[in-house]
């Protein structure tokens, strides 16, 4: 009797231990969804949340997808503007996933259980790579130097236009321009032409600074003139004005007609 019952406790003990060791779990945390997979075949699309299943050899596979609006790091790429300047361009597209699915088998995402996850900043994305570059490299060859850098937001729209359905499941949202990096020669051409821009500016307005105080003073020259009491009224508030001691001399003859100032010399002791 004692027998049959350490039997049946070993036999569920067994039991439980292929059960357990025979079950998975795996937790699907937003943004991303779970593409669930039997024998090599799509079953079904899974949302966020926890999943057991009994899978003692290994027939089920899940692959977690993120739907996560993210730029993918393409690094910088070389590019000649339509006025024959090559320079380095940095873009990054923004993925948004649409059909996990298609996008994932297109990716090659599906691997072993139980990490399986993709992302738009995956590294594999040999594919997006050469369509970026090949429309950076349109898109840029179209303008000149001077316009990409008068309308660098111009340059990302027609890269994100060349590349919104051309990766599987997925759409480029918009397309960030990260960098443009110039030669040492080119970035020393456009500082000097920027220098000599700002150096004649600032020449002009000097120039129309002297014109305006040049023509403030014939103002006030030709109201003295016409007014030779305004030339006594501007004394006395200069007068009024001045710190220490002053000596007012009246009737100098080689003095203009009104009053002279003069401060007085320190004493001596």
């Amino acid at each position: 009797m004692i027998a049959s019952i350490l039997v049946a406790l070993l036999a569920v003990v067994l039991a439980g231990a292929a059960l357990w060791r025979g079950t998975r779990a795996t937790v699907v945390y937003p943004p991303m969804v779970g593409l669930l997979y039997r024998d090599g075949q799509f079953r079904k699309e899974l949302a966020p949340g926890r999943y057991l299943r009994f899978d003692p050899f290994g027939r089920t596979r899940i692959v977690r997808v993120s739907r996560a609006e993210l730029p993918a790091q393409m690094g910088e790429m070389t590019v000649l503007s339509a006025d024959q300047f090559s320079f380095r361009i940095g873009l990054a597209p923004v993925l948004k996933v649409v059909d996990a699915q298609l996008y994932a088998e297109s990716q090659a995402a599906v691997e072993d259980e139980p990490w399986s996850q993709f992302t738009p900043l995956a590294s594999g994305h040999a594919a997006l790579h050469a369509l970026l570059a090949s429309a950076a490299v349109e898109a840029v060859a179209a303008r000149k130097l001077a316009e990409i850098f008068a309308g660098q937001q111009a340059v990302a729209e027609d890269v994100r236009a060349k590349l919104e359905q051309a990766i599987p499941g997925a759409v480029v949202e918009r397309v960030l321009l990260t960098s443009i990096t110039l030669p040492p020669e080119t970035r020393r051409m456009f500082t000097d032409v920027e220098r000599a821009r700002m150096e004649g500016q600032a020449a002009l307005e000097r120039a129309r600074g002297e014109q305006a105080a040049l023509r403030v003073l014939a103002n006030a020259a030709r109201l003295v003139k016409d007014n030779p009491g305004l030339a006594n009224l501007r004394l006395l508030q200069a007068i009024e004005s001045s710190k220490g001691a002053t000596t007012i001399i009246v009737g100098n003859p080689a003095a203009a007609p009104g009053l002279a100032i003069q401060p007085d010399a320190p004493a001596k002791s």
